[in-house]
């Protein structure tokens, strides 16, 4: 069954981009697809987020469909072919799960992962200068100071416990005020991005994950600034500062419901 739905969408692929096939399919190349893919891994996780099964299938379908699409681009140029790419990722999981596939012990998920990345450096050779090289350079800003935060610790480079990550985060605050009576923005915008980061490791010293957490927040406040927008409109009045008081009092409301 798996195999027939599998056989079935790279057979559209391959007619979407043939002689008769769809004009932007045929004329899209790994790089032009980099955003679409993007965009459609953010489309994922949205419907997660939201909770909603049926939705999750359609946006995975999408994103599924851009990695045969750019799989089969690279086919198409004689790089290497689709069942190279199923091929390869099938063997590294199962030479990266011994413990299910042969008779390795690691019964906790820490010790996986640990494991994990013994088996890269070791078995397939992925040694690098620096821990930090794995981490992508195209990752949005807040996804690669959590990724560096999380490698630099498990290298044992970390607070040691809560307590200190948080009062990492309130002198960096402080420094801010420091620097904004300077009245040096550059300086300033160095001690914001310190406060940011000490705030990211806070946030995973917590076990929260800082993308999730600032998702929700962003949707949450994106809900409640509609409903003061919408009231506002209703009550025919501008989203200006001299209505500040009625603003605040929709805010509340908005909060409460």
């Amino acid at each position: 069954m798996t195999s027939e739905s599998f056989l079935k969408l790279y057979e559209i692929t391959k007619k979407l981009r043939g002689e008769n096939g769809c004009p932007w399919d045929k004329k899209q190349t790994p790089s032009t697809l980099r955003e679409t893919f993007i965009e459609e891994t953010f489309e994922v996780i949205d419907a997660i987020t939201e909770g909603d099964p049926m939705h999750a299938r359609e946006e995975l379908g999408d994103a599924f469909f851009n990695i045969v699409l750019i799989s089969y681009c690279y086919e198409q140029a004689g790089d290497f072919t689709i069942s190279e790419v199923l091929d390869e990722i099938s063997e590294k999981l199962v030479r990266r799960h011994p413990h299910v596939f042969g008779d390795v012990q690691a019964d906790t998920a820490a010790k996986v992962i640990r494991q994990w990345d013994k088996i890269k450096e070791e078995v397939e050779g992925r040694k690098s200068d620096s821990v930090l090289d794995s981490v992508p350079n195209g990752f949005p800003p807040l996804l690669k100071a959590y990724k560096m935060l999380k490698k630099a610790a498990k290298s044992g480079f970390d607070w040691p416990s809560v307590e200190l990550a948080e009062s990492k985060v309130r002198e960096e605050l402080e420094e801010i005020s420091g620097a904004i009576k300077e009245n040096n923005q550059e300086h300033l915008e160095e001690e914001a991005g310190d406060m940011l980061l000490a705030a990211v490791n806070y946030c995973r010293k917590l076990g929260v994950d800082p993308n999730v957490a600032l998702e929700k927040a962003a949707k949450k406040f994106s809900g409640r600034f509609r409903f003061v927008e919408k009231k506002m409109k209703e009550k025919g009045l501008a989203m200006e500062e001299k209505n500040d008081a009625e603003m605040l009092a929709l805010w509340k409301e908005a909060k409460k419901l």
